[in-house]
């Protein structure tokens, strides 16, 4: 089973994305803050987690748009923040959400 941490401090963002996914048999791990995600990947736990979601603004955007931005932490690869395929504008649906997390565990 893959795991997905997810960071956002809205509860009804990390109920919604906590709910579909594992309804696709993902574990899901929802933190609210960065700084809780930071404890949990402290050590070697960066390696428990096989993509991690974390609520950001759109580069280049207003600032009232926001993103989930993915990234996946056992890549030996820079994490590039200028490709909107690693952003998934909020509001998404459940299908979006699905067809995002597939697209990033293909990589």
């Amino acid at each position: 089973m893959k795991t997905i941490m997810v960071v956002d401090d809205e509860t009804d963002v990390l109920e919604q994305v906590k709910s579909s996914l594992e309804e696709d048999d993902y574990e899901v791990i929802t933190v609210s803050s960065s700084r809780k995600a930071l404890e949990l990947l402290e050590g070697e736990r960066e390696n428990d987690f096989d993509l991690i979601l974390i609520d950001t603004p759109l580069p280049g955007q207003a600032s009232n748009l926001s993103a989930l931005f993915s990234m996946v932490p056992k890549s030996k690869t820079s994490i590039n923040m200028d490709k909107d395929e690693n952003f998934l504008q909020k509001p998404f649906t459940r299908e979006q959400l699905v067809d995002f997390i597939k697209s990033k565990m293909k990589n």
